[in-house]
C-alpha cells in the first residue's frame, strides 16, 4: 500500500520558539528535515518538501522535490493543501520537519490502514496527530474551509471518514511512541538528541 502514497515534509514554519531555523538544525550529520525525508524515502515512492525557501533541500542525502508554499500564512493546512495539489498520488503522508524520530513502521501502518478512508491518523495521549497522518485529495475542500475560518487541522477528522490508529496499533509499530516527539524549543531538541543516542 505504500507505493500509492506520496510523502510530504512540512518545512515552512516560523521556528519562533526554537530561536533559529530548525529546518536546517543539525541531526546525525544531516538536518532535521533530511532525517524525516530519509524516513519517508525508505518506504514511499516520492517525497515532497513543502516550504517557502528551496534551500531547505540543500544537501539532502535522500531525494525530494521542493514545492513552494506561496502563501504568507504559516498555518500547517497551507502546507498540507500544497502537498495534496502537487502529489501525483491520491494520498499523501504528511509529517512535520521537526519529527526526526519518526518510525518508518508508523508510516507503513498508517498507509496500510488508509485505503477506504479520507484520512488516517494515530491517536496518542488522547489526541489525534495531524502532522503524522495520511490525507486523500478529497480532504482539500474541508481543509480550505478550516483554513478560512482559522480552525485547527485536527477538526478535519470530525468531518471526513477517518481511520484512527489505536494505541495498541501504534505500540506494535513504535513501542516508544517517539514518532510523535516534535521539536519546538531548544530543550525539545536536546531531549530528542538524547533519546536518539540512547536508541
Amino acid at each position: 500500500m505504500t507505493d500509492c502514497v506520496t510523502g510530504a515534509v512540512l518545512a515552512g514554519g516560523r521556528s519562533s520558539r526554537f530561536g533559529s531555523d530548525k529546518t536546517r538544525a543539525p541531526w546525525h550529520g544531516g538536518t532535521l528535515t533530511g532525517s524525516v525525508v530519509a524516513s519517508l524515502s525508505s518506504l514511499l515512492p516520492g517525497v515532497l518538501v513543502i516550504g517557502k525557501d528551496p534551500s531547505v533541500c540543500a544537501g539532502l542525502e535522500s531525494p525530494a522535490r521542493f514545492v513552494r508554499d506561496e502563501s504568507n500564512d504559516f498555518h500547517p493546512i497551507v502546507g498540507i493543501l500544497a502537498a495534496l495539489k502537487a502529489a501525483e498520488t491520491d494520498r499523501v503522508f504528511v509529517s512535520a520537519c521537526d519529527m526526526p524520530l519518526l518510525s518508518p513502521e508508523i508510516v507503513r501502518a498508517l498507509c496500510e490502514a488508509s485505503p477506504g478512508y479520507a484520512a488516517a491518523t494515530p491517536v496518542w495521549d488522547g489526541r489525534s496527530q495531524p502532522l503524522c497522518a495520511v490525507y486523500s485529495k478529497e480532504c482539500a475542500g474541508v481543509l480550505r474551509l478550516l483554513l478560512a475560518e482559522g480552525r485547527p487541522v485536527r477538526e478535519l477528522f470530525d468531518v471526513v471518514k477517518t481511520r484512527f490508529l489505536s494505541v495498541g496499533e501504534i505500540l506494535a509499530a513504535d513501542p516508544s511512541g517517539n514518532s510523535f516527539r516534535d521539536i519546538d524549543t531548544p530543550e525539545d531538541y536536546a531531549s530528542a538528541k538524547s533519546v536518539s543516542r540512547d536508541a
